[in-house]
């Protein structure tokens, strides 16, 4: 018994000196350092525990940072972490010293978990190859080949509304984004806006939608990657990658006795097709000087696909017909240019007449500054980094923190940051906006490569939509949303609850 007691005895001693030296870490580099950790959780245990969303934990983080300091020591669990304040130096570290900081330092095991060896968690020259390659899909020219798609999937989003009605939108909006991205990305005719229960729709809900204990995997294995290397952990379940990897590889072999080609992503990649039977050597040639991708690699580009661009644009086109619907004047100034421009094409909706709408894009904008679909950015250091003006060193290893949601809602840069106001991105204000305090599809070398086709997507739903429709808020809906603690994404827990009738007049695009 007295074994015993000691035993545990040394084991507290133990965690209470690990927890102390771990979290004294900034202070003993003389680095300002946020107070209120909690161990062995850090600075985030309110998002990890589910009490607030990380969009209200991001804004709890950048009032932690002194308003005289241009960053502040935190803690990932047990992770150094940095949490950057000035917008300049935000900008230097994403753009100008990118070389310091350009993996994001999340876990990737590409031998055991296939569909993680994607653009968006690669390190290194792997990432810079790939970037490069895949950056022509998303060139205009491409986004203009893709409308007719796109286009097509806005008057198929028409054809299941009534006249008039009440609806969660963020569900319908969800089928929209979902039909057009498997269409793109996958060159899958899935039909979610007619069949919400169908197979596609199901197993991208499997992706989007963990279960807790697939939640904490994930966050296990981004906190100790080695241990999760060492015991090969996968973080997506084995029926996800398996419905995936098949869904790739049957597009890619009818495309291929067929005959069948479309200006789609999936098009591109069967460019960058190496030997389907030995992934550890297309690894090795894309660490070298080129990159061919074997049949998981090229599913993992196409999931990406699918996570990055369905869910952000899903909720940016809910959170913005919310916002309209509380304001009705904006909306009623939008459907007027909505009009000019449908009117001046014969009623048809074109890629140019899109391009031109300029009040769409400050209601877009605004609606990212309000709602930023990724409320924080994430780094890590890759090359010590001095931080300029200061004697602090930032070694290999830091997390950082780019707290996006909190920059876009600090009314030194946005005053009154709840009102919804187009405006604030008309040219003059635009250009009067300090670089760095704007950063919904993130800055420099890793700047999100598919934000044109996630904007094209938000514009063609849209323009559909309030050509033809008014919007109002749902009896008993609320104006100021709460937002899913459980979701990294902003999602509001009430839904998009609104309702919808027909206008006197409209055009019915088709």
């Amino acid at each position: 018994m007295l074994q015993l007691a000691v035993a545990v005895s040394l084991l507290c001693a133990s965690l209470a000196l690990y927890a102390y030296w771990s979290y004294t870490y900034w202070t003993r580099r003389g680095v300002p350092q946020m107070p209120n950790a909690r161990f062995p959780l850090g600075h985030v245990w309110r998002a990890i525990l589910f009490q607030r969303s990380f969009g209200e934990v991001c804004c709890d983080l950048y009032s932690g940072v002194p308003t005289s300091e241009p960053l502040a020591g935190a803690y990932f669990f047990t992770k150094p972490a940095v949490v950057v304040r000035d917008p300049g130096l935000i900008r230097k570290m994403l753009v100008k010293d990118f070389e310091h900081f350009h993996d994001r330092g999340l876990y990737i095991n590409e031998q055991v978990d296939p569909l993680t060896g994607h653009l968006f968690l690669l390190p290194g020259e792997r990432w810079r190859l790939l970037r490069n390659k895949l950056s022509p899909t998303f060139t205009s020219g491409n986004m203009k080949m893709m409308f007719p798609t796109m286009a097509q999937c806005g008057r198929e989003l028409l054809s299941v509304m009534g006249a008039a009605g009440e609806e969660e939108f963020r569900d319908l909006l969800a089928r929209y984004s979902t039909d057009i991205i498997a269409s793109c990305a996958f060159g899958l005719e899935a039909d979610c806006l007619h069949q919400p229960d169908g197979e596609f729709r199901y197993w991208g809900k499997r992706m989007l939608n963990p279960t807790t204990a697939e939640r904490l995997t994930k966050t296990f294995c981004d906190m100790f990657p080695a241990v999760a290397n060492a015991f090969r952990i996968r973080t997506i379940p084995a029926d996800v990658d398996n419905y995936f990897t098949s869904l790739v590889k049957n597009t890619m072999h009818h495309r291929d006795t067929q005959g069948v080609t479309r200006a789609d992503f999936i098009h591109l990649l069967m460019q960058l097709r190496g030997n389907e039977s030995d992934e550890t050597h297309n690894q090795q040639q894309a660490e070298t000087k080129d990159v061919k991708l074997g049949l998981g690699q090229l599913a993992a580009q196409c999931v990406v696909f699918f996570v990055a661009g369905f869910e952000t644009s899903a909720t940016t086109m809910g959170f913005a017909l919310h916002e309209l619907a509380w304001n009705p004047d904006i909306q009623g100034r939008l459907q007027q240019e909505v009009d000019r421009t449908l009117e001046s094409s014969g009623g048809q909706l074109t890629y140019d007449g899109i391009m031109s709408m300029t009040y769409l894009d400050q209601v877009i904008s605004e609606t990212v500054r309000k709602y930023p679909p990724v409320p924080l950015l994430n780094r890590e250091v890759t090359r010590p980094y001095q931080v300029p003006g200061t004697g602090w060193r930032l070694d290999r290893g830091v997390a950082v923190f780019f707290p996006v949601m909190a920059l876009h809602h600090d009314p030194h840069y946005f005053p009154q940051p709840q009102r919804f106001d187009p405006e604030r991105f008309s040219e003059e204000q635009r250009a009067s906006k300090p670089a760095g305090v704007y950063l919904p599809f993130g800055d420099g070398p890793r700047a999100c490569i598919g934000m044109r086709f996630g904007i094209m997507q938000t514009k063609i739903g849209l323009v559909s939509l309030l050509s033809r429709f008014n919007f109002e808020p749902r009896s008993g809906a609320v104006k100021e949303l709460t937002m899913n603690p459980r979701s990294f994404i902003l999602n509001p827990v009430s839904g998009i609850q609104l309702r919808y009738s027909t206008r006197a007049k409209h055009n019915n695009n088709k």
